[in-house]
């Protein structure tokens, strides 16, 4: 229910976060498409990302792990294309804890460990997305001035592989600017590390894999030396029976006295 406002983002839970945001950034809600549109990724991406943190999940390269990364991200980079450059979580989150919280008490009491996964991800994110877009920036510019649409591929790859910029952020920051990144000649670049990774590790493997490598023989029959030995490799005997006696029987039975 919006209860009398336009869409989601203007309810009394979220609204607070653009709220905050605008005086961050001194830009406007309502007054720019394209900053509304930023403005509501912040309110929804912040909260979102707080109610995974409190529901036991990390930031991470997998499932639900990798979509909360993604919701990070994405909020403290909408952030910077707001015009706000410094430390935006811990700005924005407590507000959406309270608001939130006032329905799910456990994101009050479990606060320390969910701030701290949130912040220590966005500075993470913030060293990455500094050294990337010194890299990119320029690429993008260089470009754009040379009259084409499309940065060479060998560029995305560089930002992934050498200052490890996350793969789908390159064709966003692209789009930002009119720009198309070239996909097959990045994705040729990877499978081409790829390649090149697994045949290293096969070079590293190989003598390691050979010195510890046992022979293998084939199955002989083994020997009985002792009458009634089994071989080892048959059938273990279930537990709490023993070898040559009936279950329950007295080991003492025969026994000469």
């Amino acid at each position: 229910m919006t209860r009398g406002v336009e869409n989601m983002y203007e309810i009394d839970v979220m609204f607070p976060v653009i709220e905050r945001a605008m005086e961050l950034s001194g830009r406007t809600y309502g007054a720019n498409h394209e900053d509304d549109v930023r403005f509501r990724v912040v309110a929804d991406h912040v909260r979102s990302s707080m109610m995974l943190i409190g529901d036991g999940v990390t930031p991470g390269n997998e499932g639900r792990g990798y979509v909360l990364r993604r919701l990070l991200r994405r909020a403290v980079r909408s952030m910077r294309l707001l015009g706000y450059e410094d430390r935006a979580l811990p700005e924005l989150m407590p507000i959406s804890r309270d608001k939130m919280g006032e329905t799910y008490d456990n994101l009050i009491a479990d606060w320390p460990r969910i701030s701290a996964v949130a912040f220590a991800e966005e500075d993470a994110f913030r060293k990455t997305l500094q050294a990337g877009t010194q890299i990119f920036d320029p690429a993008a510019s260089d470009t754009k001035a040379a009259g084409a649409t499309t940065p060479a591929g060998e560029q995305a790859f560089a930002l992934h592989d050498t200052y490890g910029f996350p793969i789908d952020l390159t064709p966003e920051m692209a789009a930002e600017q009119g720009l198309v990144v070239d996909e097959p000649g990045f994705r040729a670049l990877m499978a081409e590390q790829r390649d090149r990774a697994k045949a290293d590790a096969r070079v590293e493997e190989g003598p390691a894999r050979r010195h510890h490598r046992l022979p293998r023989h084939p199955r002989r029959p083994w020997p009985d030396r002792v009458a009634g030995l089994r071989d080892p490799r048959d059938r273990v005997p279930a537990a709490g029976a023993a070898v040559g006696r009936r279950r329950g029987e007295d080991p003492r039975r025969g026994r000469d006295r």
